[in-house]
């Protein structure tokens, strides 16, 4: 397909088709290279394909969790937090992608601790255990949390009612 790989229309719709497993393999590429632009609109662009389907990054599930702890991009990290979170995960990967998930709670950016509760709630989806540790975290950041973490954990919290 060739650079600038990014979050174009185009580039998620090709990521999404029927055969468009070289297209995500690509996105996962373009996160190691050396232009921050063309890092960030793969980052974005593997956001919106999670978004779009929740099983289309899961064959790139290790690869996404490695340049995601790689990552030092702030940009990059939010967009690499919210996929990750959209993906259907078990066992050590589950785990790992938790890991991620705490880490980027104690991270200095807000939003990054935004879009980690955010992630921590979709991956606790069907998982009880999980879901027991994640909702006093949203009920404290609507009690402490910035605006954007009030925000959403109020959104977060109408959703386990």
């Amino acid at each position: 397909m060739g650079a600038p790989v990014g979050a174009s229309a185009e580039v998620v719709a090709a990521a999404l088709a029927e055969g468009g497993e070289a297209v995500r393999a690509e996105l996962v590429t373009a996160l190691r290279g050396k232009d921050k632009v063309a890092v960030e609109r793969a980052a974005r662009g593997l956001k919106k394909v999670a978004e779009a389907d929740r099983a289309a990054l899961y064959g790139l599930r290790k690869e996404l969790l490695s340049e995601a702890f790689r990552a030092e991009d702030v940009r990059v990290q939010w967009n690499l937090t919210i996929a990750i979170g959209r993906l259907p995960l078990v066992g050590r990967d589950k785990a790992i992608a938790v890991e991620l998930m705490f880490e980027r709670l104690r991270d200095k950016s807000g939003l990054n601790r935004t879009f980690a509760m955010q992630g921590l709630m979709d991956l606790s989806e069907g998982d009880p255990a999980l879901r027991a540790r994640v909702v006093p975290i949203v009920c404290e950041a609507l009690e402490r949390g910035t605006p954007a973490m009030k925000a959403r954990a109020k959104r977060l919290l109408k959703l386990v009612r």
